[in-house]
């Protein structure tokens, strides 16, 4: 995994050198497989003799026994020699199975320790890198090792060729140089070619996962025309660069194809000369043209080879590129806090692209017990600072620290155990309500009812046909709005952690349970910090203290009394707050 790869100029951690090295991980496969093909070669080279001596043995007449005899020994050949084949490719299976299963690993493994602070990840991308994937478990464990076994059967063959006839030898010798040129005079080519079919193929993915996951937004504003007209476009482009792909592939097989019968002509017309002139017999010919055949069988999978690495070679470099995006910190050095009192010093962060700072020299403590509640107008970087507590956005300017631990030096995902977590976006995953809940935790039932209990989820969850193994579908699409968001409160309320996170908890939820719940999270955080963003001012109004945001600045810390008299920006808040809830 610490292999390290230049490609175009940029350092990566996956690549060709990568692969070969896991390969050499199983060296006892890839020894076996070794010395299998070796004797395979010799096989290769008892069949066409066997062949020579049936032939010259029948022409001449005489020696039954002799025939019968060889005879046995090529059908022996036959079935051995696909023994030895058969059980080769069983190896080299295994051993494709065991990158596959390793390439996958790597690549999701990454994905889920990815940076996405100010990193764009598109979906359909990524899945179009886990599927393409397997082009390099295609070529690397079956068009590759059919062609070296094959060329390493060719070089076999050229020696036996040469052994028999050195005329006939050195013509097989000098179709080479051709051969060499016919593969590499649409090499430049087809790699281009192959790199713009496979970002059409991943610009199709990103339009299908935009479509899948917002078909309810495109069915409420009526844009099944424009995203059918957009599918359209990237259809044609994709359309035209696979034709142009396989019309590359077409000329290169037709060339290949012509080179191997060409070959065998020549070394038909060659062998008849040599035969008429006294220099080789009948079976010798017949197996000069089985040896022919040896060399002009790699030409033709040459092709299939070709293309197949050009497929592979550019799945190699986009995922190195995939790979080479930015990882969380993982120093583990860093992982024990003696307290979990937060301390923000002048800190600072504008996004990429903006001209104003997001947030502006943000300056301010949190104790370790308690509700803190952050209010402002929308844009005012409440959200923002929920981002840099979690270690989700790095690129501040100024000192974050966590028990006196600057979360830039602590391992981001020990950091991030630290919190439970509500995001405004309410996210959940295919599966059961109990796995959604649990993420994978060894959690009572007793500990996920309390936990729907706070959240006043209890009773849907009851109704439900099979309680807490009841599927919710894809991101909960079988639950409502308001039983999403309560199934992500209680996710975070039953790890008891000791900081929560609630960014807009109650979005989704009627103004009575919305209170309700409030009430209790301003009980639940007399033993730990509870930090919850809303704009509903009546919860703020009960927290322990309240921080006020405006255009990216901290203007205003106290309790609501306080605010109301000395932050005119709270107050104008408030203001608006009640004469809509009148």
């Amino acid at each position: 995994m610490h292999d390290q790869e230049y490609v175009r100029g940029k350092r990566y951690l996956f690549g060709w050198k990568w692969i070969w090295r896991s390969l050499i991980i199983k060296r006892q496969n890839t020894f076996t497989i070794l010395m299998m093909t070796g004797l395979g070669y010799a096989f290769t080279v008892l069949f066409p003799i066997s062949i020579q001596i049936i032939v010259d043995t029948a022409v001449k007449g005489h020696d039954l026994y002799r025939l019968l005899s060889v005879s046995t020994l090529a059908l022996s050949v036959i079935f051995i020699e696909a023994a030895i084949s058969n059980q080769r490719q069983k190896l080299v299976i295994s051993l494709g199975t065991f990158l596959e299963r390793r390439i996958s690993r790597l690549m999701f493994s990454h994905l889920m320790r990815a940076r996405i602070d100010n990193i764009y990840i598109s979906s359909g991308e990524t899945i179009n890198h886990f599927q393409q994937s397997t082009k390099i478990h295609e070529f690397v464990t079956h068009h590759l090792p059919h062609v070296l076994f094959d060329g390493g059967g060719a070089v076999v063959a050229i020696i036996l060729a040469l052994c028999y006839d050195a005329v006939v030898g050195m013509l097989l010798i000098s179709t080479i140089p051709f051969i060499i040129i016919i593969t590499g005079k649409q090499l430049d080519e087809l790699s281009d070619a192959t790199d713009g079919y496979y970002n059409s193929i991943g610009n199709r993915q990103t339009l299908i996962s935009e479509a899948t996951t917002g078909l309810r937004t495109i069915k409420s504003l009526s844009l099944e025309t424009m995203m059918i007209k957009k599918w359209k476009s990237a259809t044609n482009i994709f359309i035209y660069k696979m034709i142009y792909v396989y019309d590359l592939s077409r000329k290169f097989i037709i060339r290949s194809q012509i080179a191997s019968r060409l070959l065998t002509i020549f070394v038909l017309s060659v062998g008849c000369w040599r035969v008429f002139n006294g220099n080789l017999s009948v079976g010798e010919l017949i197996a000069i043209l089985l040896i022919s055949e040896r060399i002009s069988g790699p030409i033709l999978a040459s092709s299939d080879l070709y293309n197949s690495f050009q497929s592979a070679n550019v799945v190699v470099h986009q995922i190195a590129t995939f790979m080479n995006q930015p990882r969380d910190r993982n120093n583990r050095t860093k992982s024990y806090f003696n307290n979990r009192i937060i301390s923000i010093s002048n800190v600072s962060l504008t996004y990429p692209g903006s001209s104003s700072a997001a947030i502006h020299n943000i300056s301010v403590t949190f104790p370790e017990t308690g509700l803190v509640a952050i209010v402002g107008r929308n844009g005012s970087g409440k959200s923002t600072l929920i981002k840099i507590l979690l270690g989700l956005q790095l690129g501040y300017e100024g000192d974050v620290k966590i028990g006196g631990n600057d979360i830039k030096e602590c391992s981001q995902r020990l950091l991030r155990l630290q919190f439970g977590v509500v995001d405004q976006d309410t996210v959940l995953f295919s599966g059961t309500i109990r796995e959604n809940i649990t993420s994978g935790r060894n959690i009572s039932p007793a500990d996920i009812y309390d936990a729907l209990d706070f959240v006043g989820a209890h009773e849907f969850v009851r109704a439900l046909p099979n309680d807490l193994d009841s599927e919710i579908g894809e991101n909960g699409n079988r639950l409502s709005g308001g039983q999403r968001q309560r199934l992500s409160i209680a996710r975070a309320i039953v790890r008891k952690p000791p900081i929560a996170l609630f960014d807009e908890p109650t979005a989704f939820l009627d103004a009575e349970a919305a209170v309700a719940l409030e009430k209790r999270l301003k009980g639940w955080a007399q033993n730990r910090l509870v930090i919850l963003v809303t704009h509903h001012l009546a919860a703020a109004r009960m927290a322990d203290r309240i921080l006020v945001f405006d255009a990216g600045c901290l203007v205003g810390d106290g309790h609501h009394e306080h605010l109301i008299k000395t932050t005119p920006e709270y107050a104008s808040l408030w203001s608006n707050y009640t004469r809509d809830n009148a």
